[in-house]
């Protein structure tokens, strides 16, 4: 197969999942068979080190979002100027735009990446995405959960959609990470026996207040011995200040920890007992793959592909999303449990996780993707030269 030159459209480099998996592909992809370049027009910059270390040439196409008519202006001259064979964007907004800048050429292909199963909920994006749905030459859903609600809700995309997982980019624990991890643990713990963290932006979807609901089923010897903390972006505001509210008064007082992002997340994974996701919908959640990887038990509602990456009663627990009874139910059996227990369910987790879900994997899977769509391509012009 020749190289391939292949332009990457995502909206930031900031912390967020689809960014993380983004960057975990660029830099597994194979530099003799794939020539990556990277187009963004937030100027949030937090994975910049990685794609500099991938070789990737990043582009700025504007500073002021999407709806700056220059960022299509500019994403359209590079397209026409770059030569590429393929425009992959990831998420919904440059999906759109990756679809508008290569709608007026044969070449490149482009390839749009779905990551939620929630492409029903908005009206709007609906629309949009019908009115769309061929002009893309292929798209790549992160769970079998993703494809399924797609084609319920765009049928048009039924035959052009390839299920790829997440990938997790993984290497040993340094002795710096374990000492991080340590501090803390120590600076966060509150002298509670175990630790337990959700990782997740403060969000609708992820549904903080589940959780809130399931801490305040535990029972008093429970409660007591556990710290809880929630990293991640603090993405609605509004829900946020509802957060806080509950987590001032009553029983929940002092009991879960709000923190922002950090550059130093393997030391957070690595302090915890145990990962709680209690999201209302998912696609495959780069939270559970990496607090499996780290060698952590998960406890997550029953969202998304889920169900094939958490082994209940072997590296965690699955219970039915909304349920906070359930929720406090499974953290009490993981609090309950030996740590030699615990660490025997995160070992399975580990070694299942970084056997299926390797950056490796992901980049095998995605490549085959390109070969295919290329090849499709070949035939149908191969089909109007005939004709």
């Amino acid at each position: 197969m020749p190289r391939l030159r292949v332009l990457y459209l995502i909206d930031s480099l900031s912390s967020g999942g689809a960014q993380r998996q983004l960057v975990t592909l660029v830099k597994a992809l194979n530099r003799e068979l794939i020539d990556a370049e990277m187009a963004i027009y937030h100027p949030l910059f937090h994975f910049r080190p990685d794609v500099e270390s991938a070789g990737a040439t990043l582009h700025l196409l504007g500073t002021r979002g999407a709806r700056d008519p220059l960022v299509l202006l500019r994403l359209m001259r590079l397209v026409l100027r770059g030569g590429f064979d393929i425009v992959h964007s990831y998420l919904r907004t440059p999906g759109v735009l990756a679809r508008v800048a290569t709608s007026f050429r044969r070449r490149p292909a482009t390839i749009v990446s779905e990551r939620n199963v929630d492409v029903g909920l908005s009206r709007r994006n609906l629309l949009i995405e019908r009115a769309l749905a061929n002009s893309g030459d292929a798209m790549i859903a992160n769970a079998e959960a993703v494809r399924q609600a797609v084609v319920k809700h765009v049928p048009e995309w039924r035959d052009r959609i390839h299920v790829v997982p997440n990938g997790i980019d993984w290497s040993e624990p340094t002795p710096q990470d374990l000492r991080d991890a340590s501090q803390f643990r120590e600076s966060l713990s509150g002298g509670r026996d175990l630790l337990i963290g959700t990782i997740a932006r403060v969000e609708i979807q992820k549904n903080p207040h589940l959780l809130l609901d399931a801490m305040e089923l535990l029972p008093a010897e429970v409660r007591d011995r556990v710290r809880f903390i929630w990293v991640g972006a603090w993405t609605d505001r509004t829900l946020l200040r509802t957060v806080r509210e509950r987590l001032n008064a009553g029983d929940l007082k002092g009991r879960l920890v709000l923190l922002e992002p950090t550059d130093r997340i393997r030391s957070v994974y690595l302090a915890l007992d145990g990962l709680v996701l209690s999201s209302s919908w998912e696609g495959c959640p780069n939270a559970v793959l990496e607090g499996l990887a780290h060698g952590r038990p998960v406890i997550s509602t029953d969202v998304g592909d889920v169900s094939e990456i958490v082994r209940p009663g072997e590296s965690g627990w699955i219970v039915p999303p909304g349920d906070a009874k359930s929720l406090s139910a499974a953290i009490v059996e993981l609090v309950s449990l030996p740590a030699s227990r615990r660490a025997e369910m995160g070992k399975a987790g580990s070694t299942f996780v970084l056997d299926k879900y390797s950056a490796e994997r992901l980049a095998e899977r995605t490549l085959s993707v390109y070969r295919r769509v290329l090849d499709s391509r070949e035939v149908r012009a191969d089909r109007r030269n005939v004709d």
